[in-house]
């Protein structure tokens, strides 16, 4: 017997396209409702973008501030992953120094993002990634401020510190003229650090004060966190942000027994994937939160 194929009605195609379109919508939003912080609540991602650095704050009001931006442009899948495709706001971004593993993915962002204002330390670079850098900021026209010691300010209900750099040490290497900043809420302490190093630590010893989180300096370096910076900020958790296998071999062993012997729970990167922090400005809570991309 011959069989008949019987196609389907025009509008029983419509409505399967609607029902997919009604799931693909819900889905989103219920992800991006997963992703997105509830009223009064501050959360920091630090992202998994390999050998490099690319943290997240999205402040207790929604506004959002985007430090470093890592090695390439994977900082846009995890951005796209975190905001509702629709939202290409970004408030700030942040460039701790003008190395390529903190400021490539930044210039994409910079493309694809609506940026208000760019912070930067002032320090420069002779390469060919810095002038695709300053070409972008000029073409973007965004509002650049450059940061000092000693400066504070608000961020959607955070308050900002500016720890360095210092402005009469321009003698120092471009690693130790990171931008540092001390970030509250409430009773929750960031101390994000850039690739500041040892030298520049001691600067900092007569300031610095126990802290919820550090964001290790420099990737976990050796040249970096130093028994004496440790001890002072005796942080509960620690951020270490590197590429897994990377060929510098950071973290280096001595830095994380100096963070385990103060106390302080390590979250890798490169071991961890992407770490959340969330806090309604009572203590912190540290999680690892794997993202799809």
């Amino acid at each position: 017997m011959m069989q008949v194929r019987v196609k389907p009605k025009r509008s029983q195609i419509k409505f399967e396209f609607i029902f997919i379109g009604l799931v693909c919508f819900f889905t989103i939003g219920l992800f991006v409702f997963k992703t997105l912080p509830t009223h009064g609540e501050f959360r920091v991602w630090f992202f998994d973008v390999g050998q490099g650095d690319a943290t997240l704050l999205i402040s207790p009001k929604g506004e959002r501030l985007l430090i470093d931006g890592g090695p390439d442009q994977s900082v846009l899948s995890k951005l796209g992953t975190i905001l509702p495709p629709w939202d290409r706001r970004i408030d700030a971004v942040l460039l701790t120094h003008p190395d390529a593993d903190h400021m490539l993915g930044l210039i994409s962002v910079l493309e694809f993002y609506d940026v208000q204002q760019v912070y930067v330390s002032g320090e420069e670079a002779q390469n060919a990634f810095f002038k695709a850098w300053s070409k972008r900021l000029q073409e973007e026209q965004a509002t650049v401020i450059k940061l000092k010691q000693g400066e504070e300010f608000k961020f959607g209900g955070l308050d900002v510190h500016v720890l360095w750099p210092r402005a009469d040490r321009e003698d120092f290497s471009r690693n130790n003229q990171s931008i540092v900043l001390d970030v509250h809420y409430g009773d929750t302490s960031i101390l994000l650090t850039g690739d500041l190093e040892e030298e520049g630590e001691t600067e900092l010893l007569a300031i610095v004060k126990p802290i919820d989180v550090l964001k290790a300096g420099h990737h976990g370096s050796l040249s970096s966190s130093s028994y004496a910076f440790v001890q002072k900020t005796k942080s509960d958790f620690s951020i270490i942000s590197a590429g897994l296998d990377n060929r510098y071999g950071h973290p280096h062993p001595t830095v994380l027994e100096r963070l385990k012997d103060v106390g302080s729970r390590i979250f890798r990167t490169d071991l961890d994937g992407d770490i959340l922090l969330s806090s309604f400005g009572g203590e912190p809570v540290v999680k690892e939160k794997p993202l799809p991309f």
